[in-house]
């Protein structure tokens, strides 16, 4: 019998508003609709019918706890329970024993999480939809859901539970590095303002005065009922409007908005090549220790990471890692071989000048630092540092608050032999630096053969392949163009793919040229820094994270690893020009605004024609104006809501006041709050003959709004404490009078700040 009875009161609770089945719907949809921006990080959508499931279990699991009339803690409980034991059913087959986890579900739950984190720490977007990528979406995602449900359904804040859903949109706007389509934002803001409408109606309906339901839902018909019930309707009614007006306004941001915000790198879900690692109340700036070739160098930060002052002009850039493996498409972590230092020599016969730097600001967490390469002394105070015995980089001990550096440049024009001599062989030169990109070296050799036809040595060679990436063909671009279609059918390798649309950024520019200069024979690599920064008025350089950079390095025979700059436009500065005797080569061209269309195949780009010039959903320029527009009203938003708010405590009295007595009582509260918002606050606990003395001596009041101040606080008085009370009469134009005089009273600057920033406004917000 007591099972047969526990069923009854479970199919009871589920019946009961108890359970609450609309609240936990609405919540596993909002969830759910929060989660569709993922589906541009992955590859196939294999993880999207195990979520949905997932979301479903918990808000029927939820359901039904509410219903049994469990407690907050155990419907999390009941809904993780359940929850847990359907995924595991779904993405933990074989480790069940009578369809219960078994210890090692949970031994191959961490390992398909940890692989998941290698997934998204490895590989570029969209990443592959593996095992262990679907576990840990899915587990998030059922996170996230067991989040929003416990906060909006369980505690009755829908609102609230919008920070974990935009937590889960956000991860997909700016995983992708475009501008996220507004039907994203569309989905997610209705759904959202759903939950929040329905709640907030139904809680409105809910309110009485004085009365409760009995457990059978019914009650007796009184005069006292009905007018509560007009009450209600009216309030639901009001609600309701200023949940559409509301909604609306939400709803074109939720468009708008993300067209103006910054975004992550393009090709890692969570990571991109600046950072801030370590723990969150650790300062400073690092690199990753690997690139991805599509991984956005282009930071939009404007957080300072240097400040320094030199005596060099121009400014140089400051590197910070170097990197010579390269597969594929992107260049992978290097083994750091840290040692005494060991600075480049300078070369023998060619004029330079030296520079100095002293740098009395420094975000870069050890063992990076930035430095020129050309480095011929630095002190770091008492930290210990040296090099990278395989690459030259610096590397500090603990991180320098403040440090100084000399360096050289070269300045004249290079003698005769320069560039001359084979260098494969010589001592210090890692033959990783000669090994060419396999995937799309038979689309390098020939352009790179036409390119550098006719030069006689390394240093024209290599002014060639810069000249010819600076030069008008190629464009500089954050937004990578569509991808193209090889001879068999495939997307081109990211190299190849440059070559073929000629728009990319610093990586592909400088990935570009490293494996151009391979294929003839001269050794390369890819140094990563910053850019000299902007000169203040001062001569203090700031160097922000968006001036991050990436530069290729040729070995050259008799001058050593030497800085080029393909990168074209104004953000990388004026290229290096290295002149050899009797053959001078002309500068590289400036930078170029004009777009390259991306054409849609190799073949195209190969007989010059191109395909539509569609970068994203939204031309770069609309996305900016529109972008400005959503900030603007963003800001007008919220300017108003402080005095919409305090206009809503005001009159908030008034509206709950069902008899004359109660009226007059809301009416004074609005004066005393109005007041308030004007620098007139009212005496703490003071009875109304009191609040009339204090007002007439700190308000500004003429005799008419004297007489009405004392008019509105003797009606006060009789509807307290005369017996019957009193009739509301003149007491809302008197406290209308009262209020226009004390504000007409002050500076405007004053009234502007009453009007704009009301006290009681901002208390409403809190």
């Amino acid at each position: 019998m007591r099972p047969a009875r526990g069923l009854r009161a479970v199919v009871a609770g589920a019946r009961s508003p108890r359970a609450r089945w609309a609240d936990g719907a609405l919540a596993a949809l909002a969830t759910a609709v929060a989660t569709w921006p993922i589906t541009l990080l992955l590859a196939d959508e294999s993880w999207v019918p195990p979520t949905l499931l997932a979301l479903a279990v918990v808000a029927v699991a939820g359901a039904l706890a509410r219903g049994a009339r469990l407690g907050a803690v155990a419907v999390l409980a009941v809904q993780t329970a359940a929850v847990a034991l359907v995924v595991s059913w779904m993405l933990l087959p074989g480790h069940h024993w009578f369809l219960l986890p078994r210890p090692t579900a949970l031994v191959e739950s961490v390992r398909l999480v940890a692989e998941g984190i290698a997934t998204i720490r490895d590989e570029a977007v969209p990443v592959s939809a593996a095992r262990g990528m679907v576990f840990l979406v899915v587990a998030a995602a059922t996170l996230v859901g067991l989040a929003v449900d416990a906060i909006a359904v369980g505690r009755r804040a829908p609102a609230l539970a919008g920070l974990p859903l935009l937590a889960v949109v956000t991860i997909g706007a700016s995983g992708t590095g475009n501008a996220l389509h507004p039907k994203f934002f569309l989905a997610g803001a209705v759904a959202w303002l759903l939950l929040v409408a329905h709640q907030g109606v139904e809680g409105v309906r809910g309110w009485r005065h004085g009365d409760a339901h009995t457990d059978d839902d019914t009650e007796t018909f009184s005069y006292g009922h009905a007018r509560a019930d007009r009450a209600v309707g009216r309030g639901a009614r009001g609600y309701a409007r200023w949940a559409r007006a509301v909604g609306a306004a939400a709803v074109v941001l939720a468009v708008v908005v993300p067209l103006a915000l910054p975004h992550l790198p393009p090709t890692v879900v969570v990571q991109g090549l600046v950072r801030a690692a370590g723990p969150a109340d650790q300062d400073g700036v690092t690199f990753t220790d690997s690139l991805d070739l599509a991984a956005d160098l282009g930071s939009r930060s404007t957080r300072p990471v240097l400040q320094y002052r030199t005596d060099d002009p121009q400014g140089t850039p400051l590197r910070v890692t170097v990197s010579t493996s390269y597969a594929g498409g992107r260049w992978l972590p290097w083994a750091e071989q840290p040692g005494p230092p060991q600075l480049p020599p300078r070369p023998t016969g060619v004029e330079t000048d030296d520079f100095s730097l002293t740098v009395f600001r420094n975000e870069m967490r050890a063992p990076q630092v930035a430095v020129p390469a050309t480095l011929t002394g630095a002190d770091f105070g008492q930290l210990e540092w040296g090099t990278d015995q395989l690459t030259g980089a610096v590397v500090v001990a603990d991180q320098p608050a403040s440090y100084a550096a000399t360096y050289w440049k070269i300045v004249g024009e290079l003698p005769s032999g320069t560039g001359e001599g084979e260098v494969a062989d010589v001592a210090g030169v890692d033959p990783a630096t000669l090994q060419a990109d396999p995937v799309s070296a038979e689309n390098i050799a020939p352009v790179v053969l036409g390119v550098t036809a006719g030069a006689e040595n390394q240093v024209q060679a290599a002014m060639a392949i810069q000249s010819y990436l600076r030069g008008s063909a190629f464009s500089y671009s954050l937004t990578l163009a569509d991808p193209v279609l090889g001879p068999d059918g495939n997307p081109l390798d990211p190299i190849s793919h440059f070559l073929a649309t000629k728009v990319g950024y610093c990586v592909q520019f400088a990935t570009t040229m490293v494996m151009m200069s391979r294929a003839i024979g001269i050794p390369a690599r890819l140094a990563v820094g910053f850019l000299p920064g902007a000169e203040g008025e001062d001569g203090t350089r700031t160097v922000v994270a968006a001036d991050a950079h990436a530069w290729p390095e040729l070995f050259i025979d008799g001058l050593g690893w030497t800085r080029f700059e393909p990168t074209p436009g104004g953000r990388s500065g004026t290229a290096p020009v290295y002149r050899t005797p009797g053959a001078p080569i002309t500068p590289a061209p400036g930078p170029t605004a004009t777009p390259t269309p991306a054409p849609e195949t190799l073949d195209d780009a190969l007989t010059g024609r191109s395909g539509a010039d569609q970068v994203s959903w939204w031309e770069e320029g609309a996305g900016r104006v529109l972008g400005g527009i959503g900030l603007g009203v963003l800001l007008t938003l919220v300017a108003a809501s402080v005095p919409l708010a305090g206009r809503w405590r005001r009159g908030a009295l008034r509206r709950r006041a069902d008899d004359d007595a109660a009226r007059v009582e809301g009416e004074w509260r609005a004066l005393t709050a109005s007041l308030a918002d004007l620098g007139l606050p009212a005496p703490p606990a003071a009875t109304p003959r009191q609040s009339l003395a204090h007002y007439e001596r700190v308000a500004a009041l003429d005799p008419m709004g004297s007489e009405a101040l004392a008019r509105a606080a003797g009606r006060l008085e009789a509807a307290r404490y005369a017996p019957g009370g009193t009739g509301v009469g003149t007491m809302v134009e008197d406290v209308r009078t009262v209020t226009r005089q004390a504000r007409g009273a002050l500076p405007w600057r004053a009234r502007v700040r009453a009007a704009l920033w009301p006290r009681s406004g901002a208390d409403q917000m809190r």
